[in-house]
């Protein structure tokens, strides 16, 4: 038989009892809420301000800048170009552009002749590079097994690099005067000194063009400063004005 509850016991389990005055339960915080969802709305719109405005003052500064400077340089626009013709058909500006035409007119035919002298040069290097160092790769190979072998395999070795510097190939090569090609068989040596020649001719063409430019490169950048410290003078003088 169930324990039976003992005397004076209730049944029913009774609950704690509840302060009269629970702050929780009798009163509304939605006020509370309103005032901090404001506070929190105005810091915002403050920190907003503050940003885009209260710590650049200069940003009005800048666009009144950018306005009146673009007004300055719409008013002397027509002028500047005026100023530079000036400063063109001026007799110091004149001077220096005809020693500078006529120091590159004096080296010009030498420098045709260069260019096509390198030209021709760049054209064999094209037409033979491909061969020779096909034909290099492949002695390479043979002299490695050379160096690696022994007895009757390096003699037989040996051999094969002879033949192998021996061995005639065919070239397209561009005539002398670069106007067609015609066929040509070379080996291993003459290949070689081939490319080597050219690229030799094509460096020493080069080398000989950026002498005779110097003149004339200096004598135009000579040109060139004087017209454009003038304009500078220019836009000076009308930031004065």
């Amino acid at each position: 038989m169930a324990d039976s509850p003992a005397p004076g016991e209730s049944l029913v389990k009774r609950e704690p009892e509840l302060p009269a005055q629970d702050p929780i339960v009798s009163r509304s915080s939605s006020g509370w809420m309103l005032v901090c969802a404001l506070l929190m709305t105005g810091s915002i719109a403050w920190a907003l301000y503050d940003e885009a405005f209260g710590q650049r003052p200069w940003k009005s500064m800048q666009r009144e800048f950018v306005s009146r400077y673009t007004r300055y340089l719409d008013s002397i626009k027509a002028n500047a170009g005026k100023s530079e013709t000036e400063i063109k058909d001026s007799p110091e500006y004149q001077k220096l552009d005809e020693e500078a035409k006529a120091a590159a007119q004096q080296v010009q035919p030498e420098i045709d002749e260069i260019d096509a002298q390198v030209k021709l040069a760049q054209a064999k290097l094209d037409a033979v590079t491909d061969t020779f160092q096909n034909q290099r790769g492949r002695l390479t190979v043979i002299n490695y097994n050379v160096e690696t072998s022994t007895g009757s395999a390096r003699e037989r070795y040996k051999r094969q690099a002879e033949e192998k510097r021996q061995e005639q190939v065919k070239v397209e090569m561009p005539t002398d005067d670069g106007k067609s090609t015609q066929v040509q068989r070379f080996n291993y040596a003459q290949l070689e000194k081939l490319y080597e020649d050219q690229r030799e001719a094509k460096a020493q063409g080069l080398a000989r063009k950026a002498v005779l430019s110097k003149t004339p490169g200096e004598l135009a950048r000579k040109r060139d400063e004087y017209r454009r410290a003038a304009m500078v003078s220019v836009f000076v003088a009308f930031a004065r004005w």
